[in-house]
């Protein structure tokens, strides 16, 4: 492309922006070595954030201009809502008592790698807290679900949510806003869904032989675990 060579500024703004671009292009390639889409929302949303936190720390504001900067926090925001509806906005249809994500804007930094098959999500945790068919006004009411399988749900529960503890305080989220906005998210999700399946159906544990065997986590042991999210820790540390 030419360029007039009596607007200098005009050249290096335009040499800017197709630099964006190319690593806007280059990231979108990266991120599809993700297998699940949530974590190349993620991954998107993390990295875009990072560059319009540099844009504007630098001259290169000067050259993009304050519609660059609002048009790519939107992206952020946009990467987020998308982040939040395909890895939790299915939380309504499954779980019916009917709880769904806030809208928290949450960035996690994230190495580009392809995820394991047996890698468990959240949505899965979040089914062993569905009882399909009933709603959350049956109080004691055990929903047609036997004690084995109550007992069962309980056990795959605390299997899948120390699955995740252990993958995700691993990860790294090094602004301590985001890291709390994210585990926000994730804790006003989690928390009410299990209260409720506690309080629904713990007694038919509780009253039987060896109830923490099956009951492991209080809502506080749960909240206390979630609060160890996102702080890179070694797993030969969470083992001391």
């Amino acid at each position: 492309q030419e360029f007039d060579p009596g607007d200098p500024e005009s050249q290096l703004a335009s040499v800017t922006t197709r630099i964006m671009q190319a690593l806007q292009n280059n990231l979108d390639g990266k991120s599809k070595l993700y297998k699940d889409p949530g974590l190349t929302q993620l991954f998107l949303m993390n990295n875009i954030h990072y560059i319009v936190r540099s844009v504007r720390r630098s001259e290169a504001k000067d050259m993009l201009g304050d519609d660059w900067v609002q048009i790519h926090r939107r992206i952020v925001q946009q990467h987020a809502n998308q982040y939040k509806r395909i890895s939790w906005a299915k939380v309504s249809q499954l779980n019916q008592l009917g709880y769904t994500l806030g809208t928290s804007l949450v960035q996690v930094r994230m190495r580009v790698v392809r995820p394991p098959a047996s890698e468990v999500q959240p949505l899965k945790i979040l089914q062993c807290l569905t009882v399909q068919g009933t709603n959350s006004s049956g109080g004691g009411d055990s929903g047609g679900l036997s004690r084995t399988a109550v007992k069962d749900r309980f056990k795959t529960f605390n299997t899948q949510f120390e699955e995740l503890h252990q993958r995700q305080s691993q990860w790294t989220v090094p602004d301590s806003e985001l890291r709390e906005s994210l585990r926000l998210a994730v804790a006003e999700v989690l928390l009410p869904a299990y209260r409720s399946f506690l309080k629904r159906f713990g007694p038919m544990i509780e009253n039987g032989k060896n109830p923490t065997k099956y009951i492991r986590y209080s809502p506080e042991n749960l909240e206390q675990m979630l609060g160890e999210f996102f702080e890179s820790k070694a797993w030969s540390e969470q083992k001391r």
